[in-house]
């Protein structure tokens, strides 16, 4: 098995928006056939995605846009946006809510990913945050046995059913 560089990666900016919204995009589609319904995307989706990421590029204080790249190929992305628990939960301060964390390749959670999420962390501490809370897919084995051996626990699960 050929190993990957490290990717570098850096705070993202305005020229790597539509990167970041082209892997989310992939990655929301995969989702959405496992949960349908529950994930199906708006129909300005994307555009939607767009002005959030620009709305993170643009205010650094408000949260995190992480781009990790291989040359100018982008490898993988981490957004995170700060706010508080729920008022009955007291985590020591701000959650870092990771919901866009994504690899342009499935195998590359230990390469991209360990490099987002290692430069993630101080990063938002920085911000304030005290905890970081990471979204993935009941379906995303690959990204959960990443997220589990890098340290995160599982919180909690959500189910899902129309009505």
């Amino acid at each position: 098995m050929e190993t990957q560089q490290r990717p570098d990666v850096e705070q993202a900016d305005a020229s790597h928006i539509e990167a970041i919204v082209d892997l989310a995009d992939r990655w929301r589609r995969d989702y959405r056939r496992h949960a349908p319904g529950f994930r199906d995307p708006a129909p300005d989706a994307r555009e939607r995605h767009r002005a959030r990421v620009g709305a993170i590029v643009a205010d650094r204080r408000s949260g995190l846009a992480l781009v990790a790249t291989r040359g100018s190929e982008p490898a993988g992305c981490l957004l995170a946006v700060l706010g508080p628990a729920a008022d009955v939960y007291a985590p020591g301060g701000e959650l870092a809510r990771i919901d866009d964390f994504w690899v342009a390749d499935p195998a590359d959670w230990w390469g991209a990913g360990a490099a987002l999420l290692e430069e993630a962390r101080p990063r938002l501490r920085a911000l304030g945050a005290a905890r970081i809370v990471v979204e993935a897919g009941g379906h995303d084995s690959p990204k959960q046995a990443f997220l589990w051996r890098s340290g995160l626990t599982l919180a909690s699960e959500r189910y899902q059913a129309s009505l």
